[in-house]
């Protein structure tokens, strides 16, 4: 799945998203990383949530973070008028 990056709060939505697409409980996701079902509900709210973050609880469900970047649709538009 590719997503362009808005915020870390769309990247939680995107997770909680795949949890719910792959039929896997939080509680699930807590045991593979050795932390509570509460603790994972922290990760996933607190304010500074971040790629780490991201990548630690999507190898807990058997997929990697992937980066990647492109030059944006506005740029594209800018440059080709001048």
């Amino acid at each position: 799945m590719t997503i362009t990056y808005k915020d870390n709060e769309q990247i939680i939505h995107e997770i909680k998203k795949l949890m719910i697409d792959e039929k896997t409980t939080q509680r699930e996701v807590a045991a593979k990383l050795s932390i509570t079902p509460q603790g994972l509900t922290k990760m996933l709210s607190k304010k500074n949530f971040g790629f780490e973050d991201a990548q630690k609880i999507l190898s807990a469900m058997g997929y990697d973070l992937v980066l990647g970047y492109s030059k944006s649709q506005i740029a594209e538009q800018m440059d080709s008028q001048a």
